[in-house]
């Protein structure tokens, strides 16, 4: 009987550990060595006959220390490539592709965050090292209609 126990110990003991590695793999910082202005979004839409949609998403000013390299944004369930653009980092989020593709839903089934509409989060390289970081209150702006599909931002 004490075999059994310690062998249903040991693969509980097992499990958590798993779960704990896996919990620490996207472990939000509480201070990143980053300074921004402030992040924003705007809806996008195009015509019925191309039927893509998703999001573009800035962060004003954001500058990053000399050891640290923006990579991606976490927004509402989708993920993309955070680009520096005129001051800004910048990023297209597709959140359905265009008919012609598919017309395929692109958000993460297993959206590694819970963080609200308004919130995302930030990844990025430091020393090497990927780490996370969260901003509140992102801005929404005016939505935009592109007749002939969305520019290609990247």
């Amino acid at each position: 009987m004490n075999s059994s126990k310690s062998l249903h110990f040991c693969v509980v003991l097992f499990i958590f550990i798993l779960l704990m590695g896996c919990s620490n793999a996207f472990k939000l910082e509480k201070t990143a060595p980053i300074q921004y202005s402030k992040a924003y979004f705007q809806n996008w839409t195009s015509a019925i006959k191309i039927g893509s949609s998703g999001y573009n998403f800035h962060i004003a000013n954001l500058t990053p220390a000399k050891n640290v390299v923006i990579d991606s944004v976490f927004f509402r369930n989708l993920k993309g490539r955070l680009v520096p653009d005129k001051g800004k980092y910048v990023c297209q989020l597709i959140k359905r592709d265009p008919i012609s593709k598919g017309h395929v839903l692109n958000t993460i089934k297993d959206f590694p965050f819970e963080i609200s509409n308004r919130a995302c989060v930030i990844s990025y390289r430091e020393d090497g090292i990927t780490k996370y970081f969260k901003i509140n209150n992102v801005i929404e702006n005016e939505g935009v209609y592109y007749e002939n599909g969305p520019p290609n931002m990247q």
